[in-house]
């Protein structure tokens, strides 16, 4: 049975993709733990340096901790899990790929931003990975998304990149989850 693992947003909580999550696979179980640092009313995975700049060592040293203290009780058979992330979740949904590409089937970054211009991720041949983009995203630059796949797919990965009508928030008429309803459905297929 698939599982997805949903991570929010900064100041968001474990509930922020819930219904997201329920829409895209009705029957998956939901995994959404609590990002555990506090940010504004409510949490994050990892914190950005005062410039908004990431730190992509404390980033990667906070997914090898969660995946190694939390994997094995909250995750079940790894070719069954799904990674969702949401702005900050999606960075460190790519961080926790890279740390351990072994423990997930692939991935929906939505919004998502590169650890660094030249970060290197781990061999993951064939694993698939959505990421959709919005292209008037006033917290992202032009070309964080296509960085992105680019980094993932010199690691292996099959990526799907959309660049959507959209902000930093959902796109309108669920933009978002269309295109991860269908990309669900075709990588299911394979």
């Amino acid at each position: 049975m698939l599982s997805l693992l949903a991570l929010h947003g900064s100041g968001r909580d474990e509930t922020d993709l819930a219904d997201f999550c329920h829409q895209l696979a009705p029957q998956a179980r939901l995994i959404a733990p609590r990002g555990p640092f506090a940010q504004a009313d409510g949490y994050t995975f990892f914190r950005r340096r005062s410039d908004r700049s990431i730190d992509a060592a404390e980033v990667l040293d906070l997914a090898t901790k969660w995946v190694s203290q939390e994997a094995e009780a909250h995750l079940p058979a790894p070719s069954g899990v799904l990674l969702v992330g949401y702005s900050s979740g999606a960075i460190f949904a790519a961080a926790m790929l890279s740390v351990a590409p072994e423990r997930f089937a692939g991935a929906i970054l939505l919004r998502p931003e590169p650890l660094s211009p030249s970060f290197t991720f781990s061999e993951m041949r064939a694993k698939p990975i959505l990421i959709v983009a919005g292209n008037d995203d006033e917290r992202r630059r032009r070309d964080d998304a296509a960085v992105l796949a680019e980094q993932l797919e010199m690691a292996g990965a099959v990526v799907s990149l959309n660049v959507i009508e959209a902000g930093h928030g959902w796109a309108p008429q669920n933009g978002d989850l269309a295109l991860a309803r269908a990309w669900l459905a075709s990588v299911a297929t394979k």
